[in-house]
This record gives structure tokens, sequence and C-alpha cells, in this order.
């Protein structure tokens, strides 16, 4: 009884190393592997919190990105669709940083709202006035009203013909008006043969032109040239190139 007591504690013993030894085997890369996973995946909960927050401050960034473009699309409309004053003061903004693109400077290659004289002493403000080489000068004009371009944008297609209408016959009153203006007559002033005639949203003057194909040509006529942000920049650094060769 002894003996077989010994023996069987012996077996025992010798059975549970084994069993040890046979679970280690098992378990032990299958631990290694579960704490490769469990790195995996805090290192993934990691980069995907990282990413989730980047994606937080991206989309809040959108966010304010468009409201304010919503707020400029209002102020825009609101401008637009508001007294020819207001319309005057926001083509000016338009037209204010297209020169400062240009490489132009205020009071020295450009002044803005001179006052001009003619022989009768009426008075009288051009938004711009461009200083070329040899005391000539650029008259820039920026008061173009868009209200019926506006409410073309906006209409409805049964609405648009009325609106077109609309808007040429503003573009054509506003050339007339400028020509009646004959700024080259000032006093203190050389201003060369032409007046440039801004419309700040380029859309409204290729609009006009598509629908008006002698409307550039009339306006030549009366020494008026129709020019738009991009056309006039073009023409802008010209003259800034001018003025670096002089």
């Amino acid at each position: 009884e002894n003996l077989a007591l010994r023996i069987f504690e012996d077996n025992s013993k010798k059975f549970s190393e084994q069993n040890r030894e046979n679970l280690g085997f098992i378990l032990n890369p299958m631990k290694q592997q579960l704490d490769d996973f469990k790195k995996r995946i805090e290192d993934i909960y990691d980069k995907e919190t990282k990413e989730r927050s980047a994606l937080q401050n991206e989309l809040k960034s959108l966010k304010e990105l468009n409201q304010k473009i919503s707020k400029d699309a209002i102020n825009l409309t609101n401008a637009l669709k508001g007294e020819s004053k207001q319309q005057g003061i926001w083509g000016e903004m338009v037209l204010e940083r297209v020169l400062e693109f240009s490489g132009l400077r205020e009071g020295y290659e450009y002044k803005r709202e001179v006052s001009l004289k003619d022989d009768d002493n009426n008075r009288y403000r051009p938004d711009v006035v461009v200083n070329l080489p040899e005391n000539r000068h650029i008259i820039i004009d920026a008061k173009t009203s868009l209200s019926a371009y506006e409410q073309y944008v906006s209409a409805n297609e049964d609405e648009k013909a009325h609106f077109l209408k609309a808007h040429l016959v503003s573009i054509n009153r506003h050339i007339d008006t400028l020509a009646q203006k004959r700024y080259e007559e000032l006093k203190g002033i050389n201003t060369l043969d032409f007046i440039f005639m801004f419309v700040p949203i380029e859309s409204a003057l290729l609009l006009a032109l598509e629908h008006d194909v002698n409307l550039y040509d009339e306006a030549f006529k009366q020494k008026i040239i129709l020019v738009s942000p991009t056309t006039l920049l073009v023409a802008l650094r010209a003259v800034e190139n001018t003025w670096r060769y002089e």
C-alpha cells in the first residue's frame, strides 16, 4: 500500500509537471500573441483617437470657414441688393484688393478719391487715380450697379430674360454717365484717352459681353474700357512693371 501510494504520488507529480510544461508550450505563445494583439489594439485606438481629434479640428475649421463663406455671401447679396452707395463702397473694396495684388502702393503709384475740378469749378472725386511715369494718369471707376445681375442670378428660368435685359441697361447707362463726366478735361490731371470702368464681379461682365457683342466696342467709342478683376490686374501689373523699369 505504501509503495503504491509513493508510486501514485510520484506519477501524479510527474504528470502535473508534464502537464504544466505542455500547457506552457501551448499557452505561452498564445499569451504572447494576446499581448501583441492587445498592444496593437491600444496602438490602433490611440491612432484613431488622434485621427478623430484631428478630424474634429478639421470639421471645426471647415464649419468656421463655411460660416464665414455664408456670411460673406450674405453680405455680398445684401450689398448687391442695397443702395447704389453701398454697392459702390463694395466695388471700391474689391478694387482696392486688386490694387494691392498688383504691387502698387497707395499714396505713391495710386491715390483714392482725389478731389478734382473742371473749368466750371464743378467738383469730381474719381474712385482711383493711378499714376504713370511722365506725369500721366489712369482713372478707374468702381461704382457699377449690379442689382439687376443679383436678381438675374437668383431668378427662375422664366424671369432670367427680364433681369438680363435690366442688367444690360444698367451697364450701358453707367457707361453713358461715366462718359458724360469727361474726366480727361479735369484740372490737375493728365489722364490717358480712356477711363477704366471696373465691374467687381467677373461673371457679371462676361454675361453682359456674351449677350451684347457690341457692348465693349460701344463703350470704347466713348473712351470707356470695361474691366473685371482679372483684366484690371493684368493692366495694373503692366503699370507696376513700367514703374519698375522707370
